[in-house]
């Protein structure tokens, strides 16, 4: 993974970003947050998700993902996830140490067929819902039967074009001789890419299930739509401990002499 890249192409991939353990551990809360499951299961296991999503796949996706999403931001498990060793030193790299996601983020389910499957878009920009171009985009598949189907594709060099001009969630126009980039993310993989980097996803012959999130630096205000969000923080700067623990904006002297308890807090 070279960070340099990303400016070039416009994404990265990190591959094996995602520990194992802690995928496991994701997958059993989705499993058994289900009325269908009952144990959980010790191993990274797709044909549970396929038995869990036949029964709701002819029903609206988002009732089944809301519960789901909620219980992974009010719990630990987002910022578990985006402080794995890889993850959280990519975005480091790129973003500096205060980050957080937007509560927007979430799981996306994409189904074998296109009929009323909100997941599958057009080619599109994360700006067009209201990113910034100072934020990322993340994505990584939770549960996937192979990484031969229901991809996410690029357009080689569109992170350079600007707003793409757009009508109902599609592009009015498009250069002729653009060329596309497949990728080709396997379980524990995480794509990094530009909010103005075009992409959609691939179709695919299985029913799967990735984790979509919107990461930026929250102290770097730059007064887009986004701000209207919530946000959860999951990454602090060493400055930014500081003035949490001094906990005014006057840092008045002296006040926490003797409480050093509370930078190991942080």
């Amino acid at each position: 993974m070279l960070i340099k890249n990303f400016s070039k192409q416009g994404f990265i991939v990190i591959k094996d970003a995602v520990d194992q353990k802690f995928l496991i551990k994701l997958q059993n809360t989705i499993l058994n947050d289900t009325k269908n499951v009952k144990k959980r299961t010790k191993k990274i296991n797709n044909s549970l998700f396929l038995k869990i999503i036949k029964n709701v796949k002819n029903h609206n996706l988002f009732d089944f993902i809301h519960p789901i999403n909620k219980k992974i931001f009010s719990t630990e498990l987002i910022n578990e996830l985006l402080n794995q060793k890889k993850i959280i030193s990519c975005l480091v790299n790129l973003l500096g140490r205060d980050l957080a996601v937007s509560s927007d983020s979430s799981l996306t389910v994409n189904l074998p067929k296109k009929e009323n499957n909100y997941y599958f878009k057009d080619w599109h920009q994360e700006i067009w819902s209201g990113s910034s171009p100072s934020h990322v985009q993340l994505w990584s598949p939770i549960f996937q039967s192979n990484s031969n189907t229901g991809q996410i594709e690029f357009i080689k060099d569109s992170h350079t074009w600007g707003h793409v001009p757009h009508q109902n969630r599609r592009p009015i126009s498009l250069p002729k001789n653009f060329k596309t980039i497949k990728t080709n993310i396997s379980d524990r993989d995480l794509l990094v890419f530009s909010t103005l980097l075009l992409h959609r996803t691939a179709e695919t012959q299985f029913p799967r299930m990735g984790m979509a999130m919107t990461v930026k630096n929250y102290k770097y205000k730059d007064m887009s739509f986004s701000d209207n969000q919530d946000w959860k923080i999951f990454s602090h700067s060493e400055i930014t401990k500081i003035q949490r623990v001094l906990g005014n904006h006057y840092l008045s002297p002296f006040r926490l002499i003797n409480q050093e308890k509370k930078f190991k807090d942080i």
